[in-house]
This record gives structure tokens, sequence and C-alpha cells, in this order.
């Protein structure tokens, strides 16, 4: 069997997806996640991948704030706990593609803010992708898109 596997931390909510695992049984053992691929079994769990960190990448979809007309995106605020830098990428409708980046933030039970100001572009829907690479700790309670109304006719 491969295919794709998914776990959920019940009390973070965080989800983790494997992509292509060749996994034949799965089970839980002394409160461990233990796979096999019917050769040998794997230990699911951790904050690397046998010491190279573990890149993530988070997409959100595209959105108009909630406002109708062109607007500018500002900035991307992200609150919670953010052990490396998180590189972002905004792309509009209009074609507009900015970057900025943002962390580390907060420590673990002491969450913090950090902002990425990003270059000048218009549109009417934006679309957001936060990606890390250093491995560093990731637990995001919030990601705020700060967007300025450009058309000034009133509504």
């Amino acid at each position: 069997m491969s295919g794709i596997g998914f776990s959920l931390e019940l009390e973070s909510g965080a989800l983790t997806c494997l992509a292509g695992p060749a996994v034949v049984a799965a089970c839980r053992h002394g409160g461990r996640t233990v796979v096999s691929d019917g050769m040998r079994l794997y230990h699911l769990g951790g904050d690397d991948d046998d010491g190279a960190a573990i890149p993530w990448r988070l997409a959100l979809p595209a959105t108009d704030g909630g406002l109708p007309g062109p607007k500018r995106l500002a900035r991307v605020v992200l609150e919670g706990t953010l052990g490396g830098e998180a590189a972002v990428a905004a792309a509009s409708d209009a074609g507009a593609a900015l970057d900025g980046a943002a962390g580390p933030i907060g420590q673990p039970g002491l969450p913090g803010r950090a902002v990425a100001r990003l270059g000048r572009g218009y549109g009417i829907a934006w679309r957001v992708a936060l990606a890390g690479a250093d491995g560093g700790a990731l637990d995001l309670g919030a990601v705020v898109l700060a967007v300025v109304p450009l058309d000034r006719r009133p509504a």
C-alpha cells in the first residue's frame, strides 16, 4: 500500500502529512505511532528527519479581505511561535508578486508577533504562502493580512 498518510495531534490540532509512504501496518505503542513497510519499523514523530531540518509550507486560499475593489497588501502579521525565519510570498489576481520574511518570534509557551513588510503591488484578491526550511519550531495562532483599500470612491 502506498499513498498519503495523515497524523493529527488532538491536543494542538497540528496536522502532519506523509506523501508516498509504503506503509503496510501502523499502530500506537507506548504513546508513539509506529509504522512498518513490511521489512522495517519506523517511529513517527520528532522535530527533525534523521538530523535534517523538516521544511514546511502553508498556502492560504485567495481572499479579497472582505473589501471590494483594488487594494494593496502592505504586510503579513504572524502570531505564535516561530523558531526560525518564514519566507512570505504573496500574489495578486492583477499579477503582482511580492516577497518578504518574518521571524523568529516567541518561545514555547510564550507566543510573539512578527511582521513581514511587503513591497508595492495591487489587486482585488491576494493569495499568500509561508515557507520555512530551517527546521525551527512552528506553532502559529494567527496569520493576518493587512490590506490598504486603493479605491477612494464612497461605497
